[in-house]
């Protein structure tokens, strides 16, 4: 059996469509997966994703969270300073691994483009005043994700994550000090450029997620997703890289590890 990290899931949305938490997690535990990070995308989310992790952690298999507010959540904005205090009063809380997610999307209405600028500003200086790593999505808005990354460089740090540029926008990312995680999109055939990603950036610097219930990787292409088929991802991974397949689990878990426990990827 493998042993794996889900870096990025939404426990609460799988079981709105019908799984309940318990049942993911069993699926979870049978599969290999020993952490998972819950993520919040509004307030009402993240205040949810703390219960989870408080109320299904175990020995077995331990529940992170982060706080953020999605970029496509613009009537959540406003609350932009109940989520940064919602940070700051469980900062010391060792299952609160990020911020977010939070970041960029101009796929479904790039009017906001300046308010959402704007927030992930306000996210990205809490990042370096308190070294929590960020959770960033980024869709249709590479050139303007590298560049806010790049005027908080060497303050906040995280992941990009549910990777999907090429890997010339990957190495940018990687050399400003993110993480960049692969979901289940890096299984699709026609996902060459992700892939080109996966095979060429260092192992150091990447994690695997799901975004369950969303992106299930075949053979489950437009069904539910789930934590336990983030399997799936690591056997990809294993297709695409030179290392051996035990050096790449082992790297994958061992970033993941660091991710939860707040440290950038270039960290000793």
């Amino acid at each position: 059996m493998y042993s794996i990290i889900d870096t990025h899931c939404h426990l609460d949305i799988i079981q709105e469509q019908g799984q309940e938490v318990a049942e993911s997690l069993r699926n979870a535990k049978e599969s290999g997966i020993k952490k998972i990070v819950q993520i919040g995308i509004d307030l009402e989310s993240s205040i949810r994703a703390k219960g989870l992790s408080e109320k299904y952690s175990d020995e077995e298999l331990e529940v992170f969270y982060s706080i953020g507010c999605h970029p496509t959540e613009t009537h959540e904005f406003p609350k932009k300073e109940e989520i940064l205090t919602l940070v700051r009063e469980n900062i010391s809380d060792k299952r609160l691994c990020a911020i977010g997610e939070i970041g960029l999307d101009y796929y479904h209405d790039d009017s906001t483009k300046a308010y959402q600028a704007d927030v992930l500003h306000s996210f990205l200086e809490e990042s370096g005043k308190l070294s929590l790593p960020v959770v960033i999505h980024s869709r249709d808005a590479a050139e303007d994700t590298v560049s806010l990354l790049k005027e908080h460089r060497d303050k906040a740090f995280g992941v990009i994550h549910c990777f999907t540029y090429d890997y010339p926008t990957a190495k940018k990312l990687v050399d400003l000090g993110y993480y960049i995680s692969f979901s289940g999109i890096l299984v699709f055939k026609n996902a060459r450029d992700i892939q080109e990603a996966a095979e060429k950036l260092p192992l150091e610097s990447m994690l695997i997620e799901t975004d369950a219930p969303f992106l299930a990787p075949p053979p489950f292409r437009g069904k539910r997703n789930e934590p336990a088929y983030t399997k799936f991802v690591l056997e990809k991974m294993f297709s695409l890289r030179k290392e051996p397949n035990a050096e790449v689990e082992k790297i994958l878990y061992n970033n993941s590890v660091k991710f939860t426990q707040r440290k950038a990827y270039h960290h000793d």
